[in-house]
């Protein structure tokens, strides 16, 4: 199967096209839980999600504590539905993240924030969905239909609907964000082309490292199970901070590690701390003899290192640069998965929408 014949190759294609009008057809409910959130003041904030979709929410709580100061929990659905726990969510924000709208355990979360009061605000992609439906306030990702079980395009239109509800929180708007959709269309060939660097070696590996931190971290581990489900790699996703203690002992010469890093932080005052934290874990893993792939929108910082440098495209910040990170994951992974004779489609053992209780 050639990988422009895939619905994962024409679906992930369509994401700046979807991002274009998103706000826009967003913004009437995005106004309403500003309301409700200048009414009720909410304390914290709390998420709710599986697989892509919690990646979206990790995105989330780095935007939302690095600009607004609100703590943000990644809940874990099962001490409601295996456990029996009611959570005392009265004073919280709930935000709950499914593609497909029908993740059970999901929705018993958002049940349990009703019931004491709190808002819930869905992020799905279907109007009609159960969760839709169940929380206070819904935003739509307005992707059209996913026909791919590999999440692409969906997954841009969570990461900027999350973006839009973390600018809402901290009231202020990135000014950038609304002409994302155009330049993503004009940066996607770019990193089409920059992909084709490491097709070749991913095809012939059955194992890999993906590596990140902060908002960035978010596409490691996107990149991650994208790598997992589409080419049946065994990928493992560490925040770098974490890779030290302890993972690191399982890099030797050759292990094929890919490093995600932009060169814009948050903000400017963050940039020179930011920077320093990726040159050092791509020089510890120069040292222990990786094979080290770094996606950057900052080359010249890598000059003269022992890496492969897959240059791309970045956005005026960190935050900006994670959409086309998110193409560059989901543009390799369609690509190998093809490369290795599989179908990025209909992954074996897996179906589009995945139910957990």
């Amino acid at each position: 199967m050639q990988y422009k014949d895939t619905l994962m190759w024409q679906e992930l294609n369509l994401a700046p096209q979807v991002l274009e009008t998103l706000a826009q057809k967003n913004q009437a409910v995005l106004d309403k839980i500003a309301a409700e959130i200048a009414k009720k003041q909410p304390a914290n904030i709390y998420t709710a999600a599986r697989g892509t979709s919690d990646h979206a929410m990790i995105f989330f709580k780095y935007l939302v504590e690095s600009t607004s100061g609100l703590p943000v929990a990644s809940g874990a659905p099962s001490v409601v539905t295996m456990y029996g726990a009611k959570l005392k969510l009265e004073k919280s924000l709930v935000v709950a993240c499914s593609q497909s709208g029908k993740a059970a355990d999901v929705m018993e979360i958002v049940k349990n924030a009703n019931e004491c009061g709190a808002i819930t605000v869905a992020i799905t992609n279907d109007e009609e969905s159960p969760l839709a439906k169940l929380a206070q306030y819904h935003l739509c990702c307005f992707a059209g239909e996913e026909k791919s079980v590999a999440a692409t395009k969906t997954f841009c239109s969570q990461l900027y609907l999350a973006q839009l509800l973390a600018d809402l929180l901290a009231g202020s708007k990135d000014k950038a964000l609304p002409a994302l959709g155009k330049q993503l269309a004009e940066d996607a060939k770019k990193i089409d082309a920059a992909t084709d660097s490491m097709v070749d070696a991913f095809v012939h590996t059955d194992e890999c490292f993906i590596l990140s931190r902060g908002v960035s971290s978010a596409i490691a581990f996107e990149c991650g199970l994208k790598l997992q489900e589409t080419c049946y790699i065994r990928a493992r996703a560490y925040y770098s901070s974490d890779f030290y203690h302890g993972p690191m002992a399982m890099v030797g010469e050759g292990t094929q590690v890919i490093l995600f890093a932009s060169k814009n932080g948050l903000t400017a005052a963050s940039e020179g701390v930011h920077r320093e934290d990726y040159l050092k874990c791509a020089d510890k893993m120069i040292e222990l003899g990786a094979d080290l792939y770094v996606v950057t929108d900052d080359a010249a910082s890598f000059a003269g290192k022992k890496a492969h440098i897959v240059e791309i495209p970045g956005g005026e910040n960190e935050a900006l640069t994670m959409y086309r990170f998110a193409l560059t994951a989901q543009m390799l992974a369609c690509k190998v998965s093809c490369g290795k004779g599989r179908n990025p489609d209909s992954p074996r053992a897996l179906k589009k929408v995945t139910v957990t209780k």
